[in-house]
């Protein structure tokens, strides 16, 4: 059944879509700072790329580590969500739902219905991370033509392999947690021009929620609190660690998701299957 559910979603148009406007907000996104305050994006140091060889932070592994941020964070659960919503809609309205739902039972339409979703956002994101990172390594140094002493510093003692294996995999996870916002929206409403705005309002408040939270902490100077409100941004999940921050957001993901599936639960047993 999961299998089926992510088939429906790989409709080539959709994912084409999603990944290039993934690649497009992280190339927005700042990659340096010059000495007037100006912000200079990423895709602007594409063409200043002969310039950059001087510099460990205008490499290709560094410059991909900034990708995150900007726009991205902001437009991204739209972009992740989209062939979702527009996929359970369509079920929603020629009746497809019940059908389904007869087939395989309540419980397991359900959770297949919503994992297919999470997982479906985390293979876009990393996708189009991935593809991100091909485009900055053909034109930007690699970390590797640095001193030796400068990468240590630049990779905190890591090697190369395991700190792109762990953005790969941070990619995939916030590829999850920010898929949360378009697959509840498409879980709870039916309004064509809700399910379309709804998932771009909700994170943007949400984020604002947090950035409230946080300024208060700062200048309370709580820094545990502020480390807490940290773990509640889908980005912070990118982090790989065994702290408890990073499992936090891991469990609010894996919380919410649960949530979702219990909703849609109730949602189609008593017969809510209409558009």
């Amino acid at each position: 059944m999961l299998k089926a559910e992510l088939k429906k979603l790989s409709f080539i148009p959709y994912l084409i879509l999603s990944i290039s406007g993934i690649v497009l907000l992280c190339l927005s996104a700042t990659g340096e700072t010059d000495m007037s305050g100006k912000q200079i994006s990423i895709f602007s140091l594409i063409f200043q790329a002969q310039q950059a060889n001087t510099d460990i932070s205008k490499s290709a592994l560094a410059l991909w580590q900034a990708g995150i941020g900007g726009w991205l964070v902001v437009f991204a659960p739209m972009l992740l969500s989209m062939g979702y919503i527009l996929l359970l809609s369509e079920e929603r309205r020629n009746g497809q739902i019940r059908f389904h739902i007869l087939r395989s039972g309540n419980w397991k339409y359900c959770i297949s219905k919503v994992c297919s979703g999470a997982l479906a956002g985390g293979i876009v994101f990393l996708i189009g991370y991935a593809l991100f990172g091909l485009l900055l390594v053909m034109r930007f140094p690699s970390v590797r033509t640095f001193p030796i002493e400068e990468q240590e510093i630049f990779l905190l003692g890591s090697s190369i392999g395991i700190v792109i294996m762990k953005k790969l995999i941070g990619a995939f996870l916030y590829g999850m947690f920010g898929s949360v916002f378009g697959v509840g929206v498409a879980i709870v409403f039916r309004d064509k021009y809700m399910l379309v705005c709804l998932p771009f309002m909700i994170n943007y408040i949400y984020k604002q929620i947090l950035s409230k939270l946080a300024t208060d902490a700062m200048a309370a100077e709580a820094w545990t609190r502020l480390n807490r409100i940290d773990a509640f941004r889908p980005e912070s999940i990118m982090n790989l660690s065994l702290g408890w921050n990073w499992f936090l957001s891991v469990i609010l993901m894996s919380a919410i998701y649960v949530v979702l599936a219990v909703i849609f639960y109730h949602s189609v047993k008593r017969g809510d299957w209409g558009a």
